[in-house]
């Protein structure tokens, strides 16, 4: 009984140590920039902290990572917005035909105007 119980108390130790070391995987900017001026940042979908900061934007795109450009509407807001930072972005939809559509332009990587911008965190 004593046997199992130690086993029990290292193992949830030792998750609990392994889980708090991972990196909080998520849709992270990687860059700003004022094209025309638009105002745009280029988030990365799905990556950890750690590769949003050490990662370039190539090595990014050869890994698969999604990339997206989106569309700053809101100046106030784009000047707020960190590189680093974690986000959740949805494009802007309008009404065609009835339904809810997002116009997004095949550039690589591809471009969308911004909607709504769910911020996680600030860059420390």
């Amino acid at each position: 009984m004593r046997r199992a119980l130690l086993v029990l108390i290292i193992a949830v130790v030792g998750l609990i140590i392994g889980c708090s070391t991972q990196s909080e995987k998520g849709d992270y900017i990687i860059e700003k920039e004022i094209d025309s001026n638009i105002p745009m940042i280029l988030v990365a979908e799905n990556i950890s902290k750690e590769d949003s900061k050490t990662k370039s934007i190539f090595e990014l795109m050869k890994d698969g990572t999604d990339l997206m450009w989106y569309h700053i509407e809101d100046t106030k807001l784009y000047a707020d917005l960190n590189v680093g930072e974690r986000v959740s972005v949805e494009a802007k939809t309008s009404s065609m035909d009835g339904k809810e559509v997002s116009h997004v332009m095949l550039s690589n990587p591809p471009q969308t105007v911004a909607g709504e911008i769910i911020r996680h965190s600030k860059k420390q």
